[in-house]
């Protein structure tokens, strides 16, 4: 069972749990086949996607018409994803931007490079860095996709 944050009658947000994969894989089971059956819905439209190692809100389309509008709002980038992330380490910056090509890298993951192919732009900020123990610290980040 997905856990459901929101539904609305065009669209519902799920909590995506790291570890999952948002497309179907080998012997794994289908995201929004199981979403579907779950809603008791034939059919659910996903508008984005999360990384497999990457928790957090996915959207869903409930019907065509609302698969298009939505879909054309992230492609026309209306939609805005941000994203917090916990870090072991104080950043070098407490802002800035990571900008790089990215390419195809093993089992279906992608890697930053430093051609500007199939660029990728991000944007980052600090809110917090603490030490703890003395020796360690705990970052919590602010990141926001632009391209």
């Amino acid at each position: 069972m997905w856990e459901i944050l929101f539904r609305h009658q065009d669209f519902v947000a799920i909590n995506k749990p790291q570890g999952i994969s948002v497309h179907r894989s080998d012997g794994e089971v289908s995201l929004t086949a199981t979403l579907a059956a779950q809603l008791g819905v034939e059919k659910v439209w996903l508008l984005h996607r999360l990384d497999k190692q990457t928790g957090g809100i996915l959207l869903f389309a409930l019907n065509p018409q609302s698969a298009a509008v939505l879909a054309a709002q992230f492609a026309e980038r209306k939609m805005k994803k941000t994203y917090l992330a916990l870090s072991d380490r104080k950043p070098s910056k407490k802002q800035g931007w990571i900008k790089g090509g990215m390419e195809k890298s093993r089992r279906g993951m992608w890697k930053l490079t430093r051609n500007m192919e199939n660029i990728a732009v991000t944007r980052f900020s600090v809110y917090v860095s603490v030490k703890k123990c003395g020796c360690s610290f705990l970052s919590l980040i602010r990141v926001r996709h632009i391209s």
